[in-house]
């Protein structure tokens, strides 16, 4: 089931065994909390009135596809991951979600159906070929949300590098633009990118409170959020004929 994957899926597999989850969400600290919970906002926010059903592709342990959930209980939301560890401790505590393992790189493992959304969730940067994947939920759907770590911030890019988490998870962010043509190649049409949150994941507890306190305030500032926000968010949709 991971073939296309990098050799994450298997550190990842680690952490679900060790944790009970995920680090960034099952016993999270602070800086993690609140860059989820600023991200979760912005993924409901996205969610088109009137959708019915939304695939989490790429759900890990759970927690966002239960967060959405939690916020829209009318939505029928199944979660879908490479990672049987995840899925399985998923399953037992998400009961009201609806999960199995699939590779966004091998289209026989995906559901056969459609769905109203597909959010694609700090996805794209752990795959092998993250336009194949784009290309492949959008035949799942006629919309995605794709929320990937902001390849314009240069703090991120060092972070990327010197963070033994980040490295023993092989995260790497991309350009907007890299993401935006992804999406047209997929047949999609993308709005302009928004660029959200300014606190960052693993970061020490008193500095990202002080970030937390005035991030409502610089994500009012277009530019230094392209180029300091933590994540590049991008709304694409098939056009209308």
């Amino acid at each position: 089931m991971t073939e296309g994957l990098k050799k994450n899926v298997h550190v990842f597999e680690s952490d679900v065994r060790e944790n009970a989850g995920y680090r960034y969400t099952t016993g999270a600290s602070f800086s993690s909390v609140a860059a989820n919970r600023r991200i979760t906002e912005e993924t409901l926010r996205l969610i088109p009135a009137g959708s019915r059903t939304l695939l989490d592709a790429g759900c890990g342990d759970g927690t966002y596809a239960n967060d959405i959930k939690l916020a829209r209980p009318e939505l029928e939301i199944t979660g879908l991951d490479p990672a049987a560890a995840a899925i399985e401790a998923a399953g037992r505590r998400y009961p009201g979600v609806s999960f199995s393992t699939g590779d966004l790189l091998r289209p026989e493992t995906l559901p056969a159906r459609r769905f109203d959304i597909v959010v694609l969730r700090g996805v794209l940067h752990h795959l092998s070929d993250p336009g194949a994947a784009v290309r492949n939920c959008a035949r799942l759907s006629d919309a995605l949300v794709i929320i990937e770590p902001n390849g314009n911030n240069p703090v991120l890019k060092v972070i990327e590098k010197v963070s033994r988490y980040h490295r023993e998870h092989e995260e790497r962010s991309f350009a907007p633009g890299r993401l935006l043509g992804w999406c047209r190649e997929a047949g999609l049409e993308p709005a302009a990118p928004v660029f959200i949150g300014f606190v960052p994941f693993f970061f020490p507890d008193v500095p990202a409170r002080i970030i937390a306190f005035f991030q409502p305030f610089l994500e009012k500032m277009p530019l230094l959020g392209r180029f300091l926000g933590a994540q590049t968010v991008i709304f694409c949709r098939r056009p209308r004929v």
